[in-house]
């Protein structure tokens, strides 16, 4: 701003020497530049300018900002996991969206329930793995890991060692494991529905 006053100023002087100390009168249509009448150049009209620039950026940094945390607001939900299966039903349902699965949930004598292994893995957004050479399955999702073995009631949950209720199994060529152990080991939550017989599997994704 001091150098647009400056060169304003001289301008002004130089108009003055030649048509004024020259003997020529010149009729303004405005304010002389550099007066205090100039609104280019008076305090209070920079002031206002300046304030009205910043009350403009505030204006639109506020309105951003509400619109930001309107989103952070729905992220939880719009990113959340949900599962939801019966026993007997070969229909699952992944956030609302209807799933055929290939063998229906079923529970073990003792009440244990058993899920297709991949279809829950994938559907919490696990990477899901099998080696055919040991027998062995196992879930990845961040650093939650899951690894179970075929026949067998021992399973490594997250780098501890830790005992199943019932063993994972093969069913028509399906991979049965227990619900409760794999899904809280994937850091997911478990509701039992026992009016429906119905299982909700929760994960929140953030």
């Amino acid at each position: 701003m001091l150098p647009l006053i400056s060169i304003l100023l001289f301008s002004a002087v130089v108009v003055y020497i030649i048509f004024v100390g020259g003997g020529r009168e010149v009729e303004a249509s405005g304010p002389l530049p550099g007066s205090s009448e100039d609104p280019l150049v008076t305090k209070s009209y920079v002031e206002s300018y300046v304030n009205a620039r910043i009350q403009e950026v505030q204006k639109k940094f506020e309105e951003e900002l509400a619109e930001l945390k309107k989103k952070i607001s729905e992220l939880p939900a719009a990113q959340a996991k949900q599962v939801i299966l019966a026993i007997g039903s070969t229909t699952a349902y992944v956030n609302g969206v209807p799933h055929v699965l290939p063998v229906a949930p079923y529970q073990e004598p003792n009440g244990t329930s058993m899920v297709p292994f991949r279809f829950v893995g994938e559907a919490l957004g696990a990477k899901v793995d099998y080696k055919g050479e040991t027998s062995t399955v196992s879930y990845t999702l961040g650093s939650s890991s899951v690894i179970l073995k075929i026949g067998s009631r021992k399973a490594v949950i997250n780098g501890t060692e830790r005992d199943l209720p019932a063993a994972p199994r093969l069913v028509g060529g399906t991979t049965m494991v227990p619900l409760r152990v794999v899904s809280e080991g994937l850091g997911a939550q478990v509701r039992w529905y026992e009016a429906t017989r119905s299982i909700t599997i929760t994960l929140a994704t953030l």
